[in-house]
C-alpha cells in the first residue's frame, strides 16, 4: 500500500534520487522543493519514498501548475503518479484555481505521464519546441536523452475547473 502524503526535509535526498535518474541530473534541486507544494507517495510497510509532485501557484502570473511527477520505475503501474497529481490538483482547487497547467515531456513522440495527466482530465494544448533549453543551460542540468542543453519538446497539458468542481470532484 501507498500513502500520499506532505513532503518532510528527510525526503529530500531520496526525491533526488529518483529525479536524477528519471528526469536528468539536477533537475530538481533544494530550491524547488520550498517553491511550492511537494507530495510525497510513501510505501506504508517500508516507509520508503517511492515517488513525488510537486505543484504551485506562479507568483508572476498567478497561474496554477503541476510542474514535477515522478515515481520510481519499481513502482510504475501502480497508480501512484495519478493518485499524486489527484492529490497536487486538490490542493490547487483549495486555492482557487480555475485552470491548471502541466508542462510534459516529450520525446521520439511519446508523451511522458500522458496517461496519468489524462486519468486526470488534463489534456493536451499545445507544443513548445527546446523547452527546457535555457533553463538546463542556465540551472546546469542534464537532460536523460540530451544531455547538457535540452532540447527535449514540451506539451503543454491543462485541466480546466468547473465551478461544480468544489468538493474534489473531477
Amino acid at each position: 500500500m501507498i500513502a500520499i502524503r506532505n513532503f518532510k526535509n528527510v525526503d529530500t535526498d531520496r526525491i533526488f534520487a529518483i529525479a536524477d535518474s528519471l528526469l536528468g541530473e539536477k533537475y530538481i534541486i533544494e530550491a524547488d522543493l520550498s517553491a511550492g507544494k511537494v507530495f510525497i507517495a510513501e510505501h506504508n510497510d517500508t516507509e520508503e519514498v517511492v515517488g513525488f509532485c510537486i505543484a504551485y501557484v506562479d507568483s508572476n502570473d498567478g497561474k496554477s501548475y503541476v510542474r514535477t511527477v515522478a515515481v520510481d520505475p519499481a513502482f510504475s503501474g501502480q497508480g501512484i503518479g495519478t493518485a499524486l497529481v489527484a492529490r497536487s490538483v486538490d490542493y490547487l482547487k483549495s486555492l482557487g484555481a480555475k485552470k491548471i497547467m502541466s508542462p510534459l515531456w516529450k520525446h521520439d513522440g511519446v508523451v511522458n505521464s500522458d496517461v496519468v495527466f489524462r486519468r486526470n482530465g488534463f489534456l493536451p494544448v499545445f507544443e513548445i519546441p527546446d523547452y527546457w533549453y535555457a533553463d538546463s543551460i542556465a540551472k546546469g542540468y542534464s537532460c536523460p536523452v540530451c544531455g547538457k542543453g535540452c532540447r527535449c519538446k514540451c506539451v503543454m497539458y491543462e485541466l480546466n475547473i468547473r465551478e461544480s468542481e468544489g468538493n474534489g470532484e473531477r
